[in-house]
């Protein structure tokens, strides 16, 4: 439990850095008509755009892959039910994996290309491709690993927080679609984060009574 909290707390962080990353991916795709004028200014803000997403996607494999991870294998353990949300685990993290190749291989088109317009272009859009795929990839894991899990956690634990952060997760997605999504994400995370810090509590409370009685 504990490991599972500490992992949503390094998650939410990376999501943090993944809406910078994208904002400065949009600034970037705004003007990246203007590469054939200023293709230095295209390549500063694509270099800047990958750095950041690259820090985003690492902070976020740490937190699913050292945290978030093992938390759900303990669940696991415990409820079989859980099963499935740690197969959610393995496709984000193969979701994740898949969007840094594309990101290195973006650069390392970036670095060879001597044409700095062509370069930005091709590095850009092979970045968007791989982002794409890796991206319904990790959806999945997502809808698995988060929205399954937050249903299964309040249904073994009977916290309404759970609940209500997968009530959260299950309409920002809808949003996403319309392109307004992003915040109840984070809210659910926080919720989550609460909600597991009282189920901790809890089982701590009911462990430590029989033997001081």
């Amino acid at each position: 439990m504990r490991t599972l909290r500490s992992g949503l707390l390094y998650f939410l962080v990376g999501i943090i850095m993944f809406v910078i990353a994208a904002e400065t991916g949009y600034l970037f795709s705004v003007y990246s008509f203007d590469a054939l004028i200023e293709p230095a200014g295209i390549m500063g803000a694509l270099i800047i755009f990958g750095l950041l997403m690259l820090v985003s996607l690492v902070i976020s494999l740490y937190a699913i892959f050292g945290k978030i991870r093992p938390g759900i294998r303990q669940l696991s353990q415990i409820d079989s039910g859980f099963r499935i949300c740690y197969t959610g685990t393995t496709l984000m993290i193969a979701g994740l994996l898949i969007v840094v190749s594309g990101l290195v291989v973006a650069a390392i088109i970036g670095a060879v290309e001597e044409r700095p317009a062509i370069a930005a272009l091709g590095g850009s859009m092979l970045a968007f491709d791989v982002i794409i795929i890796g991206g319904i990839i990790s959806l999945i894991g997502y809808i698995l690993t988060f929205m399954l899990g937050a249903f299964r956690l309040h249904s073994r634990y009977q916290n309404s927080l759970y609940m209500a952060a997968g009530i959260l997760f299950v309409v920002d997605i809808l949003l996403t679609f319309l392109r307004l999504g992003g915040v109840l994400t984070a809210v659910g995370y926080v919720l989550m984060y609460m909600a597991l810090g009282d189920t901790i509590n809890k089982l701590s409370t009911a462990t430590t009574t029989p033997a001081q009685a």
